[in-house]
């Protein structure tokens, strides 16, 4: 990142870049590490590290979640976990059968298999190897790789009914930077919008705690709210191939965790100054996700291009367009519920309509 977006640091001449995380330990950690990475040590007098909390009742766009009650509800805010538990009795029967066989005196569940590939991963990430690892064949990793689309498909993603909501904050936020209009409150901010979601307005109308005309912006954030923000913003793209089935995996799908949500997941929004003639505008917006660039084209008034690029003052319109047909208040605080499995589904990241719910 250094290599990439080091030379905006020369816009910083009279005051330090504002970045921010927020409370909880490893985001602390991770945007410590992330600008320790990029400032060198020490840090001393090189940034300003804003950090929002994440707790119950703190609005924070970073943790769209904690002011969301709809989301704390199983059947609504952790829908992935049943199509997970229908995939996993499909994949994982030969291996339970297998490790099974290596044991006694203990008699494993699918459950139990699955955490030890669950365990490969953290280990791997942690220690560098896992001996769990070696105790599935190449087809089980790639079920456990289509169990994991599922899980963030249905619990963070397009298929979740609150995931749009949680969000639009940073959607609003962005737009706020973008514009340079400041979030004041309902009635003082860049949209129509008859909310602010989960915005922070009493540190996003500081310009100390959230500046509005830095060359370079970094915030740190939970994977499960990239893919929220990823839906907010209407990138059909990952998207097209419809709500995954529990029942049998499909190969060249577009929806894929590992190049949506990774470890040390990252999205990059740039602005860039182009002067060819056969862009509708001199200024671009394209969006890089985990290194690859993924296209606007499901953003009202985007079309196709070969970079990845949309004018960005047409990014602004569709996107003022969505937030403001987002209701937060009927998401996170409405009289809902959603069946379990596919009995109702969503691909918009939305819930049932007000009218559908009665």
């Amino acid at each position: 990142m250094r290599m990439k977006y080091g030379s905006m640091l020369e816009g910083f001449t009279d005051r330090l870049p504002v970045f921010r995380t927020e409370s909880q330990d490893r985001m602390l950690a991770s945007a410590t590490n992330f600008a320790l990475g990029f400032f060198g040590w020490p840090l001393d007098e090189k940034l300003l590290l804003s950090v929002t909390v994440e707790a119950d009742q703190f609005n924070n766009t970073l943790a769209p979640y904690k002011t969301c009650p709809n989301d704390s509800k199983p059947a609504i805010g952790d829908r992935g976990t049943y199509y997970v538990k229908q995939w996993v009795s499909v994949y994982l029967q030969e291996a339970l059968q297998r490790i099974q066989g290596l044991l006694k005196g203990y008699t494993l569940t699918l459950e139990d298999v699955y955490t030890m590939q669950m365990m490969c991963a953290y280990e791997t990430v942690a220690l560098g190897y896992s001996k769990f690892c070696e105790l599935f064949t190449e087809e089980e990793w790639e079920g456990f790789e289509y169990a994991i689309d599922l899980y963030f498909w249905y619990d963070s993603g397009f298929g979740s009914p609150v995931a749009r909501a949680l969000g639009s904050g940073y959607v609003l936020e962005l737009l706020s930077r973008l514009t340079e209009t400041p979030i004041v409150s309902v009635s003082s901010q860049p949209t129509k919008s008859k909310t602010t979601f989960s915005v922070n307005t009493t540190l996003d109308s500081n310009s100390l705690t959230f500046p509005l005309d830095q060359p370079l912006y970094v915030d740190a954030t939970h994977e499960v709210v990239i893919v929220n923000i990823l839906t907010a913003l209407n990138l059909t793209v990952l998207a097209k191939d419809g709500p995954p089935s529990s029942a049998k995996m499909t190969r060249g799908r577009t929806w894929v965790s590992s190049r949506v949500a990774p470890f040390a997941s990252n999205m990059q929004i740039q602005l860039l100054s182009c002067s060819d003639p056969h862009l509708a505008s001199d200024t671009q917006l394209r969006i890089i996700l985990n290194d690859g660039v993924v296209a606007l084209t499901g953003i009202e008034g985007c079309h196709h291009q070969k970079d990845g690029m949309c004018p960005v003052t047409t990014f602004i319109k569709a996107q003022k367009k969505l937030v403001e047909g987002s209701d937060w208040q009927w998401t996170c605080h409405g009289n809902w519920t959603v069946p379990e499995g596919d009995a109702w589904q969503t691909i918009t990241g939305d819930p049932p309509t007000r009218e559908d719910s009665h």
